[in-house]
């Protein structure tokens, strides 16, 4: 992280007592250092003159979904889109599949979060571009128009954001203008609202589907919320539950993740100095080695992670056991469901993984590439994108799944290795394939995805690597392949 903070505002408010008191200054709101809303040219850029009520407004409204809301409104979305900034592309791409009976259907819902998430939203009469803006745990993912995407700090974005609004609250005190006082108001009440929709952002659920959850039980007691005063006491009420009840909707019914909350809730918390203090390292060596890419970064905290522990890159990494050194428990319990394949507790509980009988593991590879996923979230996420619980096949962001994939990947077979099976005399590519499976206990999807990131595919007959990008087409959901598209990942 820079020390520069990632939003910056410069305002002025209107010298004339009448313009001020209908909201009017003039205004550039910085990213990354660099103007992002502002007037004339790139090269000579200009503060917005307007009535900046127009952004104190929108941003009071929506403050409760930029506060805890962390998930799109569909599964669907979900699963495709990289970053917020590709929610319109992902949406279109799928209603020109689906018909226009679908895009009637879901288009209302997702303008609503495209509402609630744009910065830009509630301008009126005034056209600037979207900045969107989707927490992720402790970061926050920020999606320029036009720009590159940035994976940023949430503590410190939200600092930045109450600074504007403080900002802008303080300037049109005592406007005797309806509007402008009303917005002021509503700034200051913004906790108040924060509260009262915290558990439909938090969950992503609706009331009925909340009471279905809760069978009885009071709210506050359920769901394990103790009060909250400010946007900071919000997000740590994140627990596992909220993660669980959040990460199943729209993939089970609620009686299911009623199921799986109450599996949650019986887990113990476990003291494990040993993960804690591997884990800082792991982030602390993350932004460091200036990985700035998913698939970058999983290769490179996998690379690390075999390092520390001295392994050749020839030797089979035995996740099952390093788990249990870390004191993380694998058990399993019946889901009721085959759409996810296992749960991960980060935060209270835990830390555990949780694998699922209901979806029967029909060979070892899967289930090592699946504890190794983990891993990467136990060392990494938790002290930044999934700080409480992950469920795989849920909806999780996509980036750092694809993150936890390609570590996986990389732990369990690594590139190097499979340079070296070449190096050894092995030129046979379905014998190759053989004996990285065999020895590493990887798929062979896995295992042709590693010579496809590595330098060993560009040697291949070009009927191998039809083969090749064939089986890779099986990973689905564990897809880790490269995608250059973000500026910064930690």
């Amino acid at each position: 992280m820079v020390d520069t903070p990632i939003l910056r505002f410069n305002f002025a408010p209107a010298d004339q007592a009448n313009d001020l008191a209908d909201g009017y200054g003039t205004g550039t709101l910085l990213l990354n250092d660099q103007p992002f809303w502002f007037s004339n040219t790139t090269e000579a850029p200009t503060p917005v003159e307007w009535t900046w009520v127009d952004f104190l407004e929108h941003l009071a409204l929506i403050w409760p979904a930029l506060s805890v809301e962390q998930n799109y409104p569909f599964d669907w979305l979900n699963k495709s889109a990289l970053h917020p900034g590709e929610m319109w592309e992902r949406a279109e791409s799928r209603w020109s599949r689906m018909g226009d009976d679908v895009a009637d259907e879901e288009e209302p819902t997702l303008y609503a979060f495209h509402n609630r998430h744009n910065l830009a939203a509630g301008w009126k009469g005034l056209c600037l571009p979207s900045l969107y803006w989707l927490r992720v745990g402790h970061s926050v993912w920020l999606s320029p128009e036009g720009g590159t995407p940035i994976l940023a700090e949430f503590s410190a974005c939200m600092q930045s954001l109450e600074a504007i609004g403080d900002q802008l609250a303080s300037c049109f005190r005592g406007s005797l203008n309806v509007r402008v006082a009303a917005a002021v108001g509503a700034w200051h009440a913004r906790q108040q609202a924060l509260a009262a929709s915290f558990l439909n952002y938090a969950t992503g659920l609706n009331s009925t589907e909340l009471a279905v959850i809760e069978n009885g039980i009071a709210r506050q007691e359920f769901w394990e919320i103790s009060s909250f005063h400010d946007w900071q006491s919000a997000a740590a009420n994140d627990s596992e539950i909220l993660a669980v009840a959040r990460m199943t909707k729209g993939i089970v019914k609620a009686e299911v993740t009623a199921s799986l909350i109450e599996r949650i809730r019986q887990l113990p918390q476990v003291a494990t100095p040993k993960l804690d203090e591997l884990g800082l390292r792991a982030v602390t060596h993350l932004k460091m080695s200036g990985s700035k890419y998913v698939h970058e970064a999983g290769y490179c905290l996998a690379v690390w992670l075999r390092q520390q522990l001295h392994l050749d890159v020839f030797t089979p990494f035995e996740i099952e056991s390093y788990l249990s050194e870390l004191g993380i428990n694998i058990i399993n319990a019946q889901f009721a469901t085959d759409h996810i394949e296992a749960m991960a507790c980060l935060g209270k509980r835990g830390p555990v993984v949780i694998l699922n009988e209901d979806r029967a593991y029909h060979d070892k590879q899967r289930l090592r590439m699946t504890l190794a996923h983990e891993l990467c979230h136990f060392l990494l996420d938790r002290h930044t994108a999934l700080p409480v619980a992950e469920v795989m096949g849920g909806s999780v962001d996509l980036c750092v799944e694809r993150r936890a994939n390609a570590f996986a990947a990389e732990l369990l077979l690594p590139r190097a290795a499979v340079v070296m099976a070449s190096q050894r005399g092995e030129t046979d590519l379905h014998k190759k394939l053989a004996l990285l499976q065999q020895h590493f206990g990887v798929s062979k999807a896995v295992a042709c995805a590693q010579i496809f990131n590595s330098s060993e595919f560009s040697l291949l007959t070009r009927r191998e690597q039809d083969y090749v990008q064939t089986k890779i087409s099986r990973l689905g959901e564990l897809k880790f392949l490269d995608e250059r598209i973000i500026s910064e990942i930690f």
